[in-house]
C-alpha cells in the first residue's frame, strides 16, 4: 500500500501542529467541571443490551428539535444552521444544575461510519442501509451517575466537502472530537490530518480522539496491511495527542467503550478499560497515547 508520510514523528507533529499542554486546560466553552466526580470509575464492560454497573442509560429527545439520524431526512441543512446552533445553546443553558452536557463532534470522510456509530451508541440499534449525511446529524443520551443527570450530545458531519462550513456547529463547544477514518480505505486515514487541522483552528480544548471503523472487515486483512495503517495510525495519534480506538459497529467493538473513555477524560474519572495494544486485535490505547 502506498505510504505517503515520513516516519520523522517530529515532522507529523509539527504538520498536525499538535496542540500544547495549554490548550488541552479548560477553557469557559471547553470540558465541563467535575470537582465532584474525581473518585468515580468508569467500568470496563462492553455490554449494550444489559445495564452499566452505576449507569442507568436511557435515550431522552431534546425539547426544540428531535434529533436526526441518517435513517429519515432531517439532518440540518445550512439554511437552518443558525437557528440550530441558537436552540442548542438555548436548551444547554436551561437544563438544571443537576444535569451536564457533553457534546461529543464526530468528524471524517463521507461513508466511514460515523452515523453507524452515533445510531449504535445511542440506540443500540445497526443497520447497514443508512442514507448519507447530508449537513449535519444529531443525537442525544442521556446517562446517570450519582444523581447527576450526564447527556451526551452527538454530532455527526457529512464527510462530503460541501459541508465543510458547517464544521464550526460540529466542534465549537464540543467536550470532545472524535476524528474517525475507515480501516479498510487508507486514503481516509490520510484525510485525518486535514480535518484534525481544520477541526483544531475551531475548537483548541476538546480533547481528541483518532477512531478507526469497521474492524470487522480489517482484521481479515493481510498481517502486513494490519501493520501497516496500524503503525500509521499509532503516529498519527501521538501527534495528535488523542487517543487511539479501532471500533466495529456491526460487532459492537469498542463501541461502548469509546464513550466511556470520553467520560472519564472529560471528568478525570479512574478508567479501568483495559488497553489494547497488538496488532490483529482491537487497539485501544487512552493511556499511553491520549
Amino acid at each position: 500500500m502506498e505510504n505517503h508520510f515520513t516516519s520523522d514523528s517530529q515532522m507529523e507533529s509539527a504538520e498536525f501542529v499538535a496542540s500544547s499542554s495549554e490548550e488541552r486546560h479548560l477553557s469557559s466553552c471547553g470540558r465541563p467541571s467535575h470537582s465532584s466526580h474525581s473518585t468515580d470509575s468508569i467500568p470496563s464492560q462492553e455490554n449494550n443490551n444489559s445495564p452499566i454497573t452505576d449507569i442507568d442509560a436511557r435515550y431522552s429527545i431534546p425539547p426544540r428539535f428531535a434529533p436526526a439520524t441518517a435513517r429519515t431526512n432531517s439532518s440540518v441543512s445550512s439554511s437552518t444552521y443558525n437557528n440550530v446552533q441558537t436552540n442548542y445553546q438555548e436548551q444547554s443553558q436551561s437544563r438544571n444544575k443537576s444535569s451536564v452536557v457533553i457534546k461529543v463532534g464526530m468528524v471524517g470522510d463521507a461513508q466511514i461510519g460515523k452515523t453507524s456509530l452515533m445510531v449504535k451508541y445511542v440506540e443500540g440499534s445497526w443497520d447497514e442501509d443508512y442514507i448519507q449525511t447530508l449537513g449535519v446529524n444529531f443525537m442525544e443520551k442521556t446517562i446517570s451517575i450519582r444523581n447527576t443527570e450526564i447527556t451526551f450530545s452527538i454530532w455527526d458531519l457529512g464527510g462530503q466537502r460541501e459541508f465543510v462550513n458547517m464544521l464550526p456547529l460540529v466542534c465549537n463547544d464540543a467536550v470532545a472530537i472524535l476524528f474517525m477514518f475507515d480501516l479498510t480505505r487508507k486514503s481516509t486515514l490520510n484525510s485525518i490530518k486535514e480535518w484534525y487541522r481544520q477541526g483544531r483552528g475551531f475548537n483548541k480544548t476538546a480533547i481528541p480522539f483518532l477512531v478507526g471503523t469497521k474492524y470487522d472487515h480489517f482484521v481479515n486483512f493481510p498481517r502486513e496491511d494490519q501493520e501497516e495503517i496500524s503503525t500509521q495510525a499509532r503516529r498519527f495519534a501521538k501527534a495528535m495527542r488523542a487517543s487511539l480506538i479501532f471500533s466495529s459497529t456491526s460487532h459492537s467493538i469498542n463501541v461502548q467503550k469509546i464513550f466511556k473513555i470520553v467520560l472519564s477524560k472529560a471528568f478525570d474519572l479512574k478508567c479501568t478499560i483495559p488497553e489494547i495494544e497488538n496488532v490483529g486485535e482491537p487497539l485501544l490505547l487512552y493511556q499511553t497515547i491520549g
